[in-house]
């Protein structure tokens, strides 16, 4: 039997030859030891509330072997919208209490006093302030008197402006300032939190009435803002109902062309309609993390609570932490005090530092009330910049140090700690277009100073040692395939290695996000930040539904690789500004982090000061993460990594010294790994194709870690193979060699006619120098030629004689229509679906029209469906999916598959049952069963008009007569 073993170009990573000889070299100052590294409960996962409970079980070899032991509820944004306690009642004024007796799942809310304009991720939400409806307000809340509510208004470009009319609710005040920002842009984060002061008064406007009308001298200006003053406010604050706003006779607010942002919005909110019955809640989230394994020292996961504090109460969040401490005895100590309420897209966003500050304080003091050994976290600011945003007086001060400064001197003044850990996120790479890895990796510098920036107000304005979460970090947070590639997993170790040898000794760090969605970013690919990604369809994975993406890598690299507890940080530097170093030490022992951050492979040497008078021989490890390792195929939603190891090791052995760090890639160099006698264990593993064919070739991936030790050998074992009975292969390494504690390799085996059909399962041992063995087998079958057996619909008689009904979404336009067109044999008849897609404007998801059509019997005996469609779709985010409605399925999370915008062109496409997916949101069912298919659903989505034209529907099976197909179009799948 021939197979072909890959051996990668990094098999040279570290050759010694006079044409890579070193020219740049690292620098370890070893002397000058620093911060010690504590890694306990340092890496943190967001388990958040959209994802379904089956995923974060697929999710959970991802979670241990990465080293995650913190684990964040209920999300980020959603933290805001989120009530714990389903059980409860609103008063009044929509201020929800939870029940002190009974507990149900909990449930998302939304602002009744919208202020600032929203779209975020899909949710869209006019300001209550010019919405046309009067029965709906802003409500402006007076947190801090030195700062109170206010009101700027946004347009795309300079208009203008005459006159102004308000329609006050019950609480309104004596008179508001009325002014104009005079520069022709503020930069972000815009005139609400601008350093300085641009705004120029037209006038102080007398409020008499419920009504007030403002004329002004004609101006043309792109920023209008309303200023109160606290002493001529009710004690509740201010009440707006309606705004106007003029140029001329036109009411420039009553289109869309502008953006609202309203400062200290008050709470209270009514359920979400669009969004309810979230299976993934606290009682679940908690039953989950309780089943992870232990840690070695006998410590359990811990659970992180991010708290409402956008739409919900401080009374609100007491009682949450008396129900998982005092009630459940859940002991859960680390809690966070709502989600970058800095940010305009949090529910009652943005707050003032003041104003959030005066919300920290009263949420600590009530919480720390009922269980006082609890750890407070804020104020999760959105941005990793000290010195970007203002602290919301445009007085020339910054946000987090405003923040700082007051909750430090009400910490002096009561006596009392209420900030235990300094909260924030971090996404420094944002471009409009032309979205590039180099650029992105020179973004990711941009954090050491600002880190400087941070420790220093720390130091000014809190007394005692505080600790540091990023509780959120990233690249950036647009869509880009840049973010599922190689170079992503460069970025997040350049950022994770700035903080961690800064608060090493006192930090937690949490990647943004366990999973997500991709979506089309502005480069027109599709990405996602997140450390899974749903698996290739066709293919198997050991993460069951999921498979590692490249950040999961840069983090493991720089967690599970780099840093070590009980090392401490030590000064470095590289003679080439191509190459960012890091590095700790601990005795003889030294690790360093390099990242390239160029498209070219850098040569260079890593030398320690304290090798400089006395050369040791140390023992030298390079793990190696670059496009050898893991690449990313395709920049569309279908798109899939390939290779996809995990990061892969070499030994520096005799007299060279120089290490490659290949191209947008990271690699650490471990001087003298500690030693330990433990068992070989697998990171990663998928194999490309589950289902193959004589002809097909098997095609295996796998990434095996040996921590402290050296790994020695994989033997992979297939029983009953072939004729000749079964298959056993020696794997090895990318490199060739097997001396590495971690190593991936890359394995094909060719299927011939030799091959027997049948379900099979290779076995895969993995073995370590010191004779340890790890196993795990991986299933997969070989399965006869597939052929037509039958014709399920080929519309030849008539729409009579077609089984079908339309299914549509929303009392409105939507629509799905039908109509046969005759024609002459080969191909026939065939049938158009006209539809028309209305998106109503409170739904969260694109809506649908659905054609669906009753299925055979002879279903049941089939592998998959051959079928002519030509499509169109008018709205450039529309698209059509087939749904395969199966009784295995319970929450809606059906099989399907997006079919192309032809255009109206036909084509002939073949989808295979076992190969399908389901969109991701609910259970995950493992495979698509044919016994268990009730229905077809042929869909439009997304607001718009189009047809969906069918023919030639047949039933695929591996047996019987073949019944053939008309001739005249190929199958493209």
């Amino acid at each position: 039997m021939k197979f072909k073993q890959l051996l990668c170009s990094t098999a040279f990573a570290i050759s010694a030859t006079s044409a890579f000889a070193a020219q740049n070299v690292i620098e370890v100052d070893d002397s000058h030891p620093g911060i010690v590294i504590n890694k306990q409960n340092m890496m943190g996962a967001d388990l958040a509330i959209w994802n379904p409970p089956t995923r974060y079980y697929d999710m959970t070899p991802a979670l241990v072997d990465g080293g995650y032991t913190i684990f964040r509820f209920p999300n980020g944004s959603l933290s805001n919208d989120y009530h714990w306690n389903g059980a409860g009642k609103y008063d009044s004024t929509g201020l929800w209490t939870p029940s002190d007796k009974d507990w149900a799942p909990g449930f998302l809310g939304e602002t009744i006093y919208r202020g600032t304009t929203k779209d975020n991720y899909g949710f869209i939400r006019r300001s209550h302030l010019a919405d046309g409806d009067k029965s709906t307000m802003w409500w402006g809340e007076i947190l801090d008197p030195k700062d109170p509510p206010w009101i700027v208004i946004e347009f795309p470009e300079k208009k203008d402006l005459d006159s102004i009319i308000v329609e006050w609710g019950n609480l309104r005040p004596k008179s508001f300032d009325l002014s104009y920002w005079t520069d022709e842009y503020a930069e972000y984060p815009g005139v609400h939190q601008n350093l300085e002061n641009k705004l120029k008064r037209w006038g102080t406007v007398k409020v008499t009435s419920g009504e007030t009308k403002y004329k002004f001298a004609t101006t043309r200006a792109r920023y209008v803002a309303l200023r109160f003053k606290t002493t001529d406010l009710p004690s509740k604050g201010v009440q707006i109902r309606e705004m106007k706003l003029y140029s001329g006779s036109d009411d420039l607010l009553a289109g869309n062309d502008y953006k609202f942002f309203a400062m200290s919005t008050r709470n209270g909110d009514k359920p979400r309609t669009d969004w309810t019955n979230i299976k993934w809640h606290f009682e679940e989230f908690m039953t989950y993390i309780n089943k992870l394994p232990k840690l070695v020292n006998g410590q359990k996961a811990q659970a992180v609570i991010c708290v409402n504090a956008g739409t919900g109460t401080s009374k609100e969040a007491a009682a949450w932490v008396r129900y998982a401490n005092k009630v459940k005895k859940y002991n859960i100590k680390q809690w966070q005090i709502g989600n970058e309420l800095d940010g305009e897209w949090e529910e009652s966003g943005p707050l003032s530092a003041r104003q959030y500050a005066a919300r920290f304080i009263e949420y600590a003091r009530a919480m720390k009330a009922v269980d006082p050994s609890i750890i407070l976290h804020g104020p999760l600011l959105s941005t990793h910049k000290m010195q970007q945003k203002g602290a919301g007086l445009n007085d020339g001060k910054y946000w987090m140090a405003e923040f700082l400064r007051i909750v430090g001197e009400a910490e002096k003044a009561d006596g009392k700690r209420y900030l235990d850990v300094v909260d924030l996120h971090t996404y420094p790479y944002w471009a409009s277009n032309n979205l590039n890895a180099a650029d992105m990796l020179k973004a990711s510098l941009d954090v050491a100073h600002n880190a400087d920036t941070l420790n220093a107000w720390m130091n000014k304005y809190l007394e005692g040692k505080r600790r540091v979460f990023l509780s959120e970090f990233s690249t950036s947070v647009q869509g880009s395939q840049i973010w599922m590639d190689y170079p992503q997993a460069a970025g997040m170790a350049n950022i994770f290695a700035q903080y961690a040898v800064r608060f090493g000794d006192r930090f937690q760090a949490l990647p943004w996000d366990a999973f997500g969605n991709v979506f089309e970013g502005p480069d027109h690919t599709w990405g996602v930040i997140s450390m899974t990604a749903l698996v290739k369809e066709g293919s198997w994975n050991r993460w069951a539904s999921l498979e590692p993406t490249a950040e999961y890598y840069g983090v493991y690299m720089t967690f599970k690789r780099f840093l070590e507890s009980g090392y401490a940080v030590v000064p470095v530097k590289s003679t080439t500004e191509s190459v960012v170093p890091y590095a700790i030490c601990k005795g003889n022992s030294s690790n360093v982090l390099l990242v390239n951050l160029t498209d070219t492979k850098q040569i260079v040497q890593v030398d320690r000061k304290s090798e400089k008078k006395k050369p040791s021989n140390a023992r030298v490890e390079v793990d190696v993460f670059g496009a050898e390792q893991f690449k990313w195929i395709g920049d569309q939603r279908d798109a899939y990594p390939y290779p996809k190891m995990g990061p892969s090791g070499r030994r520096i052995e005799g007299k060279n010294r120089d290490i490659e760090v290949p191209p947008f890639g990271t690699v650490v160099v471990r001087m003298n790994p500690a030693q330990q006698n433990s068992a070989p264990e697998v990171l990663a593993a998928a194999l490309e194709k589950k289902v193959l064919v004589v002809g097909d070739t098997l095609d295996l991936f796998v990434t095996a870690v040996q921590e402290g030790g050296e790994l020695a050998g994989a033997e992979i074992q297939i029983k009953k193979w072939d004729k000749n009975g079964p298959l056993t292969v020696q794997a090895k390494p990318d490199d060739g060699k097997w001396n590495s504690s971690i190593e991936s390799f890359h394995l094909q085996i060719p299927l011939t006619e030799k091959v027997s059909i049948g379900n099979k399962e290779i076995k895969v041992t993995i073995t370590g120098k010191n004779k340890k063995q790890t196993s795990f087998n991986i299933p997969f079958r070989v399965r006869g030629a597939y052929r037509t057996t039958s014709v399920m619909q080929n519309f030849d008689n008539g729409l009579d004689n077609v089984s079908w009904f339309p299914v549509v979404n929303g009392d409105n336009a939507t629509s799905m229509d039908a109509k046969v067109f005759n024609g002459n044999p080969p191909l026939g008849g065939y049938i158009r679906h006209d539809f028309i897609v209305e998106q109503p404007p409170n739904l969260g998801w694109p809506n649908y029209s659905g054609a669906y059509y009753n299925v055979p019997e002879e279903i049941k005996n089939s592998v998959g469906i051959v079928f002519d469609y030509a499509t169109s779709h008018n709205n450039p985010q529309g698209y059509i999916e087939l749904q395969i409605m199966s009784s295995q399925v319970e929450d809606y999370d059906e099989f399907m598959v997006r079919l192309k915008n032809t255009r109206g062109n036909w084509v002939r496409d073949t989808l295979i049952w076992e190969n399908m997916k389901q969109e991701g949101w609910g259970k995950t069912i493992p495979q698509l069963d044919p016994t268990k298919i009730k229905n077809f659903a042929f869909r439009a989505r997304y607001s718009g008009k189009g047809f969906i034209n069918l023919d030639n529907i047949y039933l695929l099976g591996e047996n019987g007569k073949e019944v053939p197909m008309p001739r005249g179009l190929r199958r493209l799948r």
